[in-house]
């Protein structure tokens, strides 16, 4: 048995894997091994080896001779290096390589469980801007649609404040886009990969197989250059246990799991108008 780095067995012999023997007869074969020397049909003797280990341990004569025999035919098998079968993968890798399907999925259930018209619509959540002040109309514009939008490694949550009219003639006002667009809030959710550098290959990376990082960014105002707006950069930033098996109601989970992380602490958050944008006041309608 060989161990390249701290903790990590990287090589072992096939009787160390083995089931097929007991921890006595593991060791009896280990004797074997190191009494006469690396496996070899022409100096090895079953009925030699036999009597020492009955000597040596006071064993069963049957299973001395068992062993004896099992050492001669199949020694340079069991203690030759062990060669796994099964081709273990890394499930965060094939999580990524399926990311994108896995999000378009994800997107089309919440959009089948959202009561909301509306093709990206997932569901309708209070936003509150401090300076803001909506009157009697508050509840009403608080609520926003939230559509989401998917990408490759991620998706964006998109939280307008929708022109309208706001109260009755002759104090009736109107909603424009200069005063919605610096209101917009944009969310962009990105997944990465864990990686960290393979010790046997300086230019390779391993991919962590149990965990991977969800990055989340906020713009508030409009997404168009020159207009008001500011980024919460990091807004969120957290791992998340990769989900096994990969199943389709586990993947499921795992990603209702990180949207609905996300909307609570929108929900408890108080968001401040841009730079330079007068406040709403519908106080007086």
């Amino acid at each position: 048995m060989r161990i390249k780095k701290k903790h990590v067995l990287l090589e072992s012999n096939l009787i160390d894997k083995s089931n097929e023997f007991s921890p006595q007869e593991k060791r009896l074969l280990w004797v074997l091994n190191k009494e006469f020397g690396p496996h070899d049909y022409r100096t090895f003797n079953i009925w030699t080896s036999a009597v020492w280990l009955i000597e040596i341990f006071d064993i069963p004569y049957d299973l001395a001779y068992e062993i004896s025999h099992t050492y001669y035919y199949n020694g340079d098998k069991l203690f030759s290096k062990f060669e796994p079968l099964r081709k273990v993968q890394n499930p965060t890798e094939i999580f990524f390589r399926h990311i994108s399907d896995f999000i378009s999925d994800f997107k089309s259930d919440l959009i089948s469980k959202s009561p909301n018209d509306g093709d990206d619509t997932v569901g309708v959540l209070d936003i509150e801007l401090i300076e803001d002040d909506y009157g009697k109309y508050k509840t009403d514009f608080l609520k926003r649609s939230v559509s989401l939008w998917d990408y490759h490694y991620g998706f964006t949550l998109y939280l307008p404040l929708n022109s309208r009219e706001v109260g009755e003639w002759p104090n009736k006002k109107y909603l424009y886009s200069k005063e919605t667009d610096p209101r917009l809030i944009v969310v962009s959710v990105k997944f990465s990969e864990i990686k960290t550098p393979n010790e046997e290959d300086k230019y390779g990376y391993e991919g962590d197989p149990d965990k991977f990082n969800v990055e989340v960014n906020l713009k508030i105002g409009s997404d168009r250059s020159g207009e008001p707006g500011y980024s919460l950069d990091n807004w969120m930033s957290f791992d998340v246990p990769t989900p096994k098996p990969l199943s389709k109601e586990k993947i499921n989970d795992t990603l209702l799991g990180i949207y609905n992380d996300i909307i609570e602490k929108l929900k408890k958050t108080k968001f401040n108008l841009p730079s330079g944008v007068e406040p709403l006041d519908f106080s007086d309608i």
